[in-house]
């Protein structure tokens, strides 16, 4: 009777354990790129559905990265660089970076034409299971522009649209929205 009385409550109480799903507000409605072979390898990715969301900044304020994903992650795990959590091919972890020169990063429009270490700098990449322990790949985006609508402690929006061309042709891009939870790093 004990048993089934634990089983029973252990089944009423996993959806509430597993984690809750990420606010309103995120959507990812373009992840493309065209010529990067580690891209293609685990295309098309599912972007329909966001299940993590979340952002870092650095401890001195100077820069926050945004994690949007499809798996089931913490914005830890999806920080991280060195030890991609990704266990599934169609899993991914879409990195928006923003970069403010020697300022902190504040509301406003950020762009991957200000260049790195200039204020207002802003770049994409997706992390993705390509190969033995998967990879970052930098979309090199040249065009576009990343907006930051609502920074305060413990949330962050926006929209982005960042994209990498030759020429007239669009080889990479990723566009969408994000209002996620914002934490600070050690660092």
């Amino acid at each position: 009777m004990k048993k089934l009385l634990i089983a029973f409550l252990c089944v009423l109480l996993v959806p509430v354990c597993v984690g809750a799903a990420p606010p309103k507000g995120n959507a990812i409605k373009t992840l493309l790129c065209t010529d990067m072979k580690a891209f293609q390898e685990v295309s098309p990715l599912a972007i329909g559905t966001i299940r993590s969301a979340g952002a870092k900044r650095s401890k001195d304020g100077k820069k926050i990265e945004v994690y949007l994903s499809n798996g089931d992650f913490t914005v830890e795990s999806m920080s991280s660089d060195m030890v991609l959590p990704l266990k599934n091919k169609k899993d991914f972890i879409l990195v928006v970076t923003f970069m403010n020169g020697s300022n902190p990063v504040v509301d406003g429009t950020y762009t991957p034409k200000a260049g790195y270490g200039k204020p207002f700098w802003s770049f994409a990449a997706v992390r993705v299971l390509s190969g033995p322990k998967g990879t970052t790949l930098s979309f090199g985006s040249n065009e576009g522009k990343s907006t930051i609508s609502g920074i305060s402690t413990g949330k962050i929006s926006g929209t982005f649209l960042l994209q990498r061309k030759n020429g007239a042709k669009v080889a990479a891009e990723a566009s969408g929205t994000f209002n996620v939870p914002l934490t600070i790093s050690k660092y």
